[in-house]
């Protein structure tokens, strides 16, 4: 008898799901572990600041855990995950900020410890910022976070169609804007 094992980016039905997290030994700490990293990243990217970015990611997984009855399925627990986070970034942007000083000196700890690298880095993100929201989405989401089509599609709740005419269009813009 051949038994098919299911990993924490297979799909999963909102009953399985919460079982599996409740009563699976280890299985919530596998699925932080294996989806922390990339929500962090997609978080840091949108953020450009390390300490929202961490506080974010921490925000996406209590949300996941408290609106488990909500779960739809997205194909990948995954694309559940950025649906999460992509919401909280919306609000975090809504929200007034308070300036810290101290953020300030702070802002390149994610780049490397590289003067081109940082300048290199910087054009990009500058070059980023220029896109419109959902075409920055689908950037990072396919470049950044490996992403296929389809699950883009999925996580931003539009058709794979609009995805990939949407990255061509942010491929141009940003190819144009990085070469001057």
């Amino acid at each position: 008898m051949h038994h098919k094992k299911r990993g924490s980016g297979s799909r999963v039905s909102a009953g399985n799901l919460l079982n599996h997290i409740l009563y699976k030994d280890g299985y919530l700490e596998k699925l932080i572990t294996d989806h922390y990293e990339s929500i962090y990243k997609y978080c840091c990217y949108h953020l450009n600041q390390r300490h929202a970015a961490e506080d974010l990611t921490q925000e996406v997984f209590l949300k996941f855990l408290s609106n488990l009855d909500h779960y739809r399925d997205y194909g990948k627990i995954k694309n559940y995950l950025y649906v999460i986070a992509g919401n909280l970034i919306r609000n975090y942007f809504k929200k007034p900020k308070e300036v810290c000083i101290e953020d300030a000196g702070n802002r390149e700890e994610t780049f490397p410890d590289h003067a081109g690298d940082i300048l290199d880095r910087l054009m990009v993100m500058d070059a980023l910022s220029a896109l419109d929201q959902t075409e920055k989405d689908i950037v990072i989401l396919r470049y950044y976070q490996d992403q296929r089509i389809r699950d883009i599609s999925r996580i931003l709740g539009i058709p794979a169609s609009t995805v990939r005419y949407k990255l061509k269009n942010a491929e141009k813009k940003l190819k144009s804007t990085l070469e001057l």
